[in-house]
């Protein structure tokens, strides 16, 4: 009994790291005119307030298997949580300096939780990698949606400042479910680094599918609103359909893994997503009925949830151990959040230039094609090993 209930301990803990690794970064976007108009920021400097966590994210994203390898990954996930809220009360209540400070340093905390959850499944359960995975993406997807739906209409009530600083009461929270778990710390085997990962085909197709994926949601996050007010919907509408781009994800975020997981190839999976993202796309680029974009929103959602979970999951099963898992997750996520940074920026730039959204989604629906190839050939079943494995 004692050790079913750590089990399910284990899980809710690995849920609220997950509820937190979204959080408190969605919430931002709908108080940008809020915190624009009350710290007297420009429209570039306001804009950066979303890409400076991305870039934390790929600053950090190699380091953290060096930093969790002497500490345990158990304390590191702890500090992650500490550095984490210190971020979001720094953000909320220093000013505009507080403002980017802490959310670099947000931004940094939830790094150490994106790359080292993949890494505790697989070295904890790893059996059990397909479910888990299932869980943990669902749950960065249900706050993620959570937080930006409520972060408005709360700060008409409380302020933006106190909507912002709500989630570090979810922090809080997390560490109270994490502290029975601090004294983790997976085995490091001799050997278990992996030289010249950057050359890894594996790890190289995985990275550029991690990195394509992120690039496709972090553009629909920055620009579908602007695209759909462009197709004649008005703001009211526009925002329920954003809305229903990011609760699709989290069904998506659920089940891909449990159906993927059941094979150690999991290309057929991929085709599936791949054609259905296509299709999503086009109905979005090339129609203009509502209800047919409208169904091209919900399907992109639904494929990009598909495509993080697929992903994460990958992460575990081209792993030959916990430690490479942490190479991998690592590798991946810096190429993925750099992309994503890039992303939105670069299709504004040639929207500017067009002056047309039809040419800037039909760039998004030529990057399938580097997508599909690039998960693919991540989706085979074959592992990236360490020297000892190969020997």
């Amino acid at each position: 009994m004692k050790e079913k209930n750590q089990k399910v301990l284990f899980v809710l803990a690995i849920m609220f790291i997950g509820f937190n690794l979204r959080a408190a970064l969605t919430g931002v976007g709908p108080l940008v005119s809020m915190i624009q108009s009350d710290l007297h920021l420009s429209s570039g400097a306001t804009g950066f307030i979303t890409t400076i966590p991305l870039l934390a994210f790929a600053a950090m994203s190699l380091m953290v298997s060096k930093i969790s390898a002497k500490l345990g990954e158990g304390k590191t996930i702890l500090l992650s949580f500490l550095i984490m809220a210190a971020g979001l009360l720094v953000r909320s209540y220093l000013g505009t300096a507080g403002l980017f400070l802490g959310t670099v340093l947000a931004g940094i905390g939830i790094a150490f939780g994106n790359v080292l959850l993949p890494v505790i499944i697989k070295g904890k359960f790893p059996e059990k990698a397909a479910a888990l995975t299932s869980v943990y993406t669902a749950s960065m997807g249900l706050f993620a949606s959570i937080s930006a739906a409520i972060s408005a209409p709360l700060a008409l009530h409380v302020g933006w400042r106190n909507s912002m600083a709500v989630w570090a009461i979810l922090v809080v929270i997390g560490i109270l479910f994490w502290l029975p778990f601090v004294p983790m710390k997976m085995k490091q085997e001799q050997g278990d680094a992996v030289k010249g990962l950057f050359k890894n085909p594996i790890a190289i197709w995985l990275s550029v599918f991690m990195g394509l994926q992120s690039l496709l949601f972090y553009c629909f996050v920055a620009w579908l609103p602007t695209i759909l007010a462009v197709k004649g919907f008005d703001a009211e509408a526009a925002g329920y359909l954003f809305s229903i781009y990011q609760v699709l994800g989290i069904p998506a975020s659920f089940i891909t893994p449990l159906l993927a997981g059941r094979k150690n190839d999991q290309r057929w999976v991929v085709c599936l997503i791949a054609g259905a993202y296509v299709l999503g796309l086009l109905m979005i680029t090339a129609f203009q009925v509502k209800a047919v974009i409208g169904i091209g929103v919900a399907i992109c959602g639904f494929c990009s949830g598909c495509c993080l979970s697929i992903a994460m999951l990958m992460i575990n099963t081209r792993a030959s151990n916990a430690a490479v898992s942490g190479q991998l997750s690592g590798m991946s996520q810096a190429a993925g959040y750099i992309l994503a940074a890039v992303g939105p920026s670069a299709m504004g730039v040639v929207f500017d230039m067009t002056q047309n959204w039809t040419i800037t989604l039909t760039i998004l629906i030529v990057i399938m094609i580097p997508l599909f190839m690039a998960g693919w050939n991540a989706a085979k079943d074959r592992k990236v090993q360490n020297p000892i494995e190969k020997g």
